[in-house]
């Protein structure tokens, strides 16, 4: 009677087991070779180089390592120096001579327009540097620190050697063309990063208007406009303007063979969008480089954002675990991730999860992977692991020998079980009944 006893309990523990076996979920995805490809962005600038430096990645790349002229970016290199290099800007004043003008009238160079005589700050030259971009401020901030512009130029070498700006070559403080004057948009952009960590180089870049001082031709003061804010978000709109919402700041050039460039920043949808374009035109006053610029800062804030698609912890799925007693084990994320990503469905999680794993497992033991593509493009591929451990024994072997025969039928195992159940129970009535008729016979025969 006990061996019928113990095989009841183990095929009742049978069946609970089995109502604990059923095969995960299938998770409904689209296949990865489906997924469309980002459309090619019509830009008028030849190069083009487009990052987030909190995310570190690169959004656009388009000849960012090939030489380029810059232009007036070389301003972002003088302006940095002289800021670096005067500790105190606005309490240094800086007498403007005809030898810091000379040949720039005739080169045809932007100025900012303080004549001989003018003894503005180093600040106000730094403004008239960077927002109406003039050659005449850079020229006397190079002779203020250097002496001479051939002086200051081994500086700024100097500078772009040190900052690992290994593709670029400065022969003027201006950006006045020379077939020896170049850079690449991957050096320009190391330089403006670099920069826009000085809060008084950001402060000037971001500044619409600046008036200088009192000086001798103008006792009212210099007044100077941002070559760049002067094309975007405006009110009231001198030239063409561009609507872009959550530009920051940024520092144009324009020379024949450079044609337009421009280095800049944005901050749209959480992320911090830098970037660097050159070598493209369009009628005058409207400036290629801005207007590339509005292209690319508008589509990403319609299409892209910052974004956390998968969580620490969270889950994704769960997988049959093979030879251990509980049937399955969810799947989690070992790691969060946040990146720039598209903000519409071409965004995709893909879940790459086997049907089950054997144990014995451990915790933080992986049993798969989430894949984030960013358009049909893979950015980053997760770990998915188990949370416990999980050991094999007798009772997850019966469970999975019971699966295997059934082909994963759960249904059809429970009716095994049932039909198996209802056997051994007729099977132990019978062997009840014959053994009373035999207690029976044998007290029939006790009383003969």
């Amino acid at each position: 009677m006990k061996v019928f006893k113990t095989l009841l309990t183990a095929v009742l523990i049978g069946t609970l087991m089995a109502g604990c076996t059923g095969a995960p979920e299938p998770i409904e995805q689209q296949d990865p070779s489906t997924y469309k490809p980002m459309k090619e962005l019509d830009l008028l600038c030849d190069y083009v180089y487009l990052i987030d430096p909190d995310t570190g990645q690169t959004l656009i790349d388009r000849r960012s390592e090939e030489q380029m002229y810059p232009a007036s970016l070389t301003k972002v290199m003088t302006s940095i120096i002289a800021i670096e290099k005067i500790p105190d800007p606005e309490n240094v004043t800086i007498e403007f001579t005809q030898e810091m003008l000379n040949g720039l009238i005739a080169a045809n160079a932007n100025r900012a327009g303080f004549l001989p005589g003018d003894e503005p700050t180093a600040l106000d030259h730094i403004y008239g540097d960077l927002l109406p971009s003039g050659a005449d401020c850079s020229r006397a901030l190079a002779f203020y620190i250097a002496g001479d512009e051939e002086a200051f130029v081994e500086l700024m070498n100097k500078k772009a050697a040190e900052l690992g700006m290994h593709d670029t070559h400065f022969v003027n403080t201006s950006g006045l063309h020379d077939d020896d004057h170049y850079t690449t948009c991957r050096d320009m952009m190391t330089l403006y990063l670099y920069c826009m960590k000085n809060e008084t180089f950001m402060d000037i870049l971001k500044t619409q208007v600046h008036t200088s001082v009192p000086v001798l031709h103008f006792p009212d003061g210099l007044g100077m406009t941002n070559f760049v804010l002067m094309y975007i978000n405006q009110a009231n709109p001198q030239y063409q303007n561009y609507e872009i919402p959550g530009f920051i700041a940024g520092k144009s050039g324009y020379t024949i063979e450079g044609q337009y460039t421009l280095v800049s920043n944005a901050e749209i949808n959480g992320m911090n969008l830098v970037m660097v374009n050159a070598h493209g035109y369009v009628e005058p006053h409207y400036p290629a480089s801005i207007e590339d610029s509005a292209t690319v800062y508008n589509w990403y804030r319609e299409h892209f954002a910052r974004q956390t698609p998968v969580e620490e912890g969270q889950v994704f799925g769960s997988v049959r675990v093979i030879n251990a007693f509980g049937g399955t084990s969810e799947a989690v994320a070992a790691e969060s991730f946040t990146s720039d990503l598209p903000s519409d469905e071409n965004l995709h999680v893909y879940v790459d999860l086997p049907e089950n794993v054997s144990a014995p497992l451990q915790a933080g033991d992986k049993v798969g992977t989430v894949k984030i593509y960013s358009y049909d493009q893979l950015v980053k591929t997760v770990d998915l692991i188990v949370t416990e451990q999980r050991s094999a024994n007798l009772f997850g072997k019966i469970q999975s020998g019971l699966y295997n025969y059934t082909n994963g039928r759960l249904w059809l195992g429970v009716i095994l079980i049932v039909l198996i159940l209802a056997s051994l129970i007729c099977m132990v009535i019978l062997l009840l009944m014959i053994r009373a008729q035999n207690r029976r016979r044998r007290y029939r025969r006790r009383r003969q």
